[in-house]
């Protein structure tokens, strides 16, 4: 994947030429009814392509197109099916999958020991841990979800598919376009995505920092920094607003965890 080709790659090929290639792309079948013209999702990922045109060497992802690709719309497909599939199956309509391996049972052992437990328990611990793992691994795809529900209506774009790189929402602009990417945490950004938002000046948001009170971690929720940084009228996202979304995705559709 690392070495798969992208935009920059297809030597001499203009940025109208590109903007003509994706225009030709989504008239195709496979995407006409995904994105018909003058619909939302239509004017987004145009927008979003012409964004990334600007700086095509850092803002556009890998989307394993081969390197012996000579036809620029090889990439365009790859990246315009990112972006259909996620507007198709959004992270709070997805399935979760099952466990791919097996539990260690010594594990189990030693926290069954630990506590005292029956083996009716520690099986439900187990469960529980399961559960949680599956939690943590959707969230913050949710996160997002959540975000773009509120911003969207406020001129953001949400960059769903990974469609950018190290970027989450980009908001349009004659003078200057601003990048935001989102974390759930302080520390889940790796060393590569920090150069290439710095590189960018795509800024950062985490939603949960940690404090400690008498020795003690404690959660510090940061969405008065996210209002703040995306402009909002008024305190749109919360943490209250946010849990209650979670809620209502995991009501309606169980299986979004599994465990």
């Amino acid at each position: 994947m690392a070495n798969s080709k992208r935009p920059s790659d297809y030597v001499g090929t203009t940025i109208p030429q590109f903007q003509q290639h994706l225009i030709e792309v989504l008239t195709e079948p496979e995407f006409i009814t995904i994105f018909p013209i003058s619909s939302p999702q239509y004017e987004h990922i145009t927008t979003l392509f012409t964004i990334a045109l600007s700086d095509m060497n850092t803002l556009f992802p890998n989307a394993g197109v081969k390197q012996s690709s000579t036809d620029p719309k090889d990439y365009i497909r790859k990246w315009v099916s990112k972006y259909a599939n996620a507007y198709q199956t959004p992270p709070s309509k997805r399935a979760a999958k099952l466990p791919g391996s097996a539990i260690d049972p010594a594990l189990g052992v030693m926290v069954q020991e630990r506590q005292h437990l029956s083996e009716d328990a520690i099986q439900e611990k187990i469960s529980a841990h399961q559960l949680f793992m599956s939690a943590e691994n959707i969230q913050g795809s949710l996160l997002e979800e959540y975000i773009a529900s509120i911003v969207e209506p406020q001129g953001w774009i949400w960059a769903r598919g990974e469609t950018l790189r190290a970027c989450d929402f980009v908001k349009p602009s004659n003078i200057i376009t601003t990048f935001v990417q989102i974390k759930n945490r302080d520390n889940t950004e790796n060393s590569s995505s920090s150069a290439i938002r710095n590189g960018t000046q795509i800024q950062k948001w985490f939603r949960l920092k940690t404090l400690r009170k008498i020795g003690k971690p404690i959660p510090a929720f940061m969405w008065e920094n996210l209002n703040l940084l995306m402009g909002l009228n008024q305190e749109l996202t919360s943490e209250n607003s946010y849990q209650n979304y979670l809620k209502n995705v995991v009501s309606e559709n169980p299986n979004v965890i599994r465990g």
